[in-house]
């Protein structure tokens, strides 16, 4: 077995779950300029694919994570588009969120 250490901070965003629904019962999610809350920081790491994709390993403190939450390192931000929880049985230390997720663009001042 493989460890990955941790090899920044990652702050999690994490927006208003369930979202608001609209007349017809379909979800609508927030305006793309809302900016969630932080819920914390925690040890993690970031790795870009060949795709141009990220992957994220997030201490599993942070769950849930859901599509359209957003990490940041400080330096860069990701938006998840998709969060899996790890177990390693009889490992808990080892546990970890699997994310895969894409890079936003840099804020302008």
């Amino acid at each position: 077995m493989a460890v990955l250490l941790p090899d920044r901070e990652l702050t999690v965003y994490v927006l208003d779950h369930p979202w608001e629904r609209d007349a017809h019962g379909v979800p609508v999610p927030p305006p793309p300029d809302a900016r969630p809350a932080p819920r914390g920081t925690w040890p993690g790491a970031a790795t870009e694919q060949a795709d141009e994709s990220w992957t994220l390993r997030v201490d599993p403190a942070a769950w849930r994570l859901r599509e359209g939450d957003v990490i940041g390192d400080g330096t860069r931000t990701w938006t998840v588009v998709s969060a899996l929880l790890r177990k390693v049985p009889g490992h808990s230390a080892a546990d970890y969120i699997a994310v895969t997720a894409t890079l936003n663009p840099p804020e302008v001042p």
